[in-house]
């Protein structure tokens, strides 16, 4: 019997896709305030937004190929992304002892954070509804230091485009646009 995932693989890319648009709530708007949070990373330090710019980089799997490119991407850009006084903040539901290891593994020196039950997935709106359990759907949230939503993708974007829009926004925000 053939597994689930290739059973979804399967299946044509303009389905999956009516099928997300259905199931997926809406992202939070850009200008929209961002909800507070407080999470713990593998580490055992509490991290919560803070008066700075912070990406949000909600992943399903620790250790899954496409979750390990991702963070793999942020951690490639991350000096750059802290010299635009950028924090980077992974989260996903796995416990603590999951985030250390794969960040163990793969040298990922941002904190990643368990949200557990999911709360701040849902509040960002990054949560499949209806699920038993958290499944988080892949999302890149961007925050400004007065903790308004200045970017929300689902999949994941290129951080370098991520950061292109960070300079720019900064830029901006100097000349009073």
């Amino acid at each position: 019997m053939p597994s689930l995932g290739a059973l979804a693989a399967k299946i044509p890319t303009p389905l999956k896709q009516a099928f997300k648009d259905r199931i997926y709530p809406d992202l939070l708007g850009e200008g929209e305030t961002a909800p507070e949070w407080q999470l713990q990373s593998w580490d055992g330090q509490w991290h919560r937004l803070k008066k700075e710019w912070s990406i949000l980089v909600f992943y399903p799997g620790d250790d899954t190929p496409g979750c390990t490119r991702q963070l793999q991407d942020f951690q490639e850009h991350y000096a750059q992304l802290q010299s635009l006084g950028c924090q980077v903040y992974a989260v996903n539901p796995a416990g603590t002892g999951s985030h250390q290891a794969f960040a163990e593994k793969y040298g990922f020196t941002f904190p990643i954070l368990s949200d557990t039950d999911g709360a701040v997935a849902r509040a960002f709106r990054c949560l499949v509804p209806y699920s038993p359990k958290p499944l988080v759907i892949r999302s890149v949230v961007l925050i400004n230091p007065e903790r308004k939503i200045r970017l929300a993708n689902r999949g994941a974007p290129s951080v370098a485009a991520i950061i292109r829009s960070i300079q720019a926004l900064q830029q901006g925000t100097k000349e009073g646009m």
